[in-house]
């Protein structure tokens, strides 16, 4: 059986900042925000923040709002999707499936396998709408604002004059973090002349300082009931969080069932759901932590470099960029976590709080622990003397109470419960008769020549 990728996380919000889009119309509808996914990289010196998303309504209606503390070194950039997805896919947790407890008879199967696009301009005069723009720029397919203020009624007017969807909810969320002297990030998707709705891209925002806190209450006002979110956090150790409970999964959270019909990726989301409700829903569970070899990656290109005459929608971005950003600030060598929550709006009440983790790594293969139902094992007969069973005939050797089941009154096989047959060097195994096979191949190799003697002294005497 191959091994199977458990790819947990849809791609399509923003993950720490708030993505807002107008109220629905009716109850009914479909939420715009579902799931989020978002990688970090934390140094002493330096902070860099990816969130990839997408956005079902009018692009005319897209804000993203994301609370900072303005530095002059703060940069933000379009980030290359290949990138998003490499590290998503090269940390993802991998369950796979038991092979078959028993070595094949008597043949074994064939070998299977199991960059800145942006022009700014730094601003600082206070407004007489009581909001500082800091900085005003373009990034791809952008507008990007930095404003600060210390009345987030003024803040909310502003950012709505400026054609930024801000609904009613985001209210005391705002209050909340202007009263912490936050400034904030406002995105939103630029007029295109042609009417043509602009491709979504990532965004990559670098801070000065160390900066381990995401804002989660910005969520809050984008989601329904709850949101899963994904993170991975590159850094010089082991990532967990200090604020809401950590867990963990093992080997021994799977148990596969032979008797019925499994999909790992189900059994891994049941196996994190049980042990998220055990912590009230609140865990976060970390899938994947270790040192990765992230210098020696190497990301294509998801889209070739655009033409000369290319708008700045369409600024070619090089993943390798993103990466070189990791690289720089902490190591070609960094500690690499991957996290996972799947939280109820009611828990987005707190912003997540990372910190060092004393425990060890923890490895993407998970494997099943534990088995029930196994069939029983299988019996063949290899060639010797007096015949053997073809390659397309497997004696299956029901099982006893006892244990042992019997055949031709001298060959013993055990049955499941036994140990399985190891397998050979060469990846495949070999099934041979155990106890007194031999002796009983040839029993039945005498005995059928002793009846063809027999046969043939009756047809002498009758002539």
């Amino acid at each position: 059986m191959l091994g199977v990728a458990v790819q947990l996380g849809a791609l399509d919000a923003l993950a720490c900042g708030g993505c807002f889009g107008p109220p629905p119309p009716t109850p009914r509808d479909v939420q715009v925000v579902t799931d989020h996914r978002m990688v970090l990289s934390l140094s002493a010196t330096t902070t860099t923040l990816w969130d990839q998303f997408q956005y079902s309504g009018r692009p005319s209606e897209f804000s993203w709002i994301l609370p900072i503390r303005y530095t002059p070194g703060l940069r933000v950039a379009i980030a290359d999707d290949g990138f998003l997805t490499y590290v998503n896919d090269i940390t993802a947790p991998r369950l796979l499936p038991p092979p078959f407890p028993w070595a094949p008879c008597p043949q074994p199967p064939n070998a299977g396998g199991f960059a800145d696009a942006s022009t700014s301009s730094d601003r600082g005069a206070p407004s007489d709408t009581g909001v500082t723009v800091l900085r005003m720029e373009v990034v791809g397919p952008y507008s990007v604002s930095v404003i600060r203020g210390t009345d987030p009624m003024a803040i909310r007017d502003w950012l709505r004059t400026n054609g930024y969807t801000v609904p009613n909810e985001l209210g005391p969320v705002i209050d909340f973090y202007t009263a912490m002297e936050m400034d904030y990030i406002a995105l939103r998707l630029r007029p295109d002349p042609e009417g043509l709705v602009p491709r979504m891209q990532p965004v990559r925002v670098t801070m000065e300082g160390y900066v381990p806190r995401l804002p989660l209450r910005m969520i809050a006002a984008g989601v329904a009931d709850k949101v899963g979110l994904s993170l991975v956090v590159f850094g010089s150790s082991r990532i967990e969080a200090s604020n809401f409970p950590n867990g963990e999964l093992s080997d021994a959270s799977f148990t596969w069932d032979w008797a019925g019909r499994q999909n790992a990726a189900e059994d891994y989301l049941a196996a994190f759901n049980a042990l998220n409700l055990a912590n009230g829903r609140r865990v976060w569970l970390s899938e994947v932590a270790g040192r990765m070899n992230v210098g020696g990656w190497f990301i294509p290109r998801s889209s070739p470099p655009p033409g000369p005459d290319a708008s700045v929608e369409t600024t070619p971005t090089d993943p390798m960029d993103d990466l070189r950003v990791i690289t720089s600030t902490i190591s070609a060598m960094p500690y690499v976590t991957r996290l996972r929550a799947d939280l109820p709006a009611a828990m987005l009440d707190r912003d997540l709080e990372l910190g060092a983790s004393d425990r060890g790594d923890r490895a993407a293969l998970y494997q099943y622990a534990r088995q029930t139902n196994i069939p029983p094992r299988p019996m063949c007969l290899g060639p010797g003397d007096g015949g053997f069973i073809s390659n397309d005939v497997t004696v299956v050797v029901p099982a006893t109470d006892g244990g042992v089941a019997s055949l031709d009154g001298g060959v013993e096989a055990t049955d499941a419960g036994s140990a399985p047959v190891p397998a050979t060097a060469d990846g495949g195994a070999s099934c041979t008769v155990q106890g007194a096979a031999g002796a009983a191949s040839g029993r039945w190799g005498a005995w059928a020549l002793g009846a063809l003697a027999a046969v043939a002294l009756r047809r002498r005497r009758r002539a």
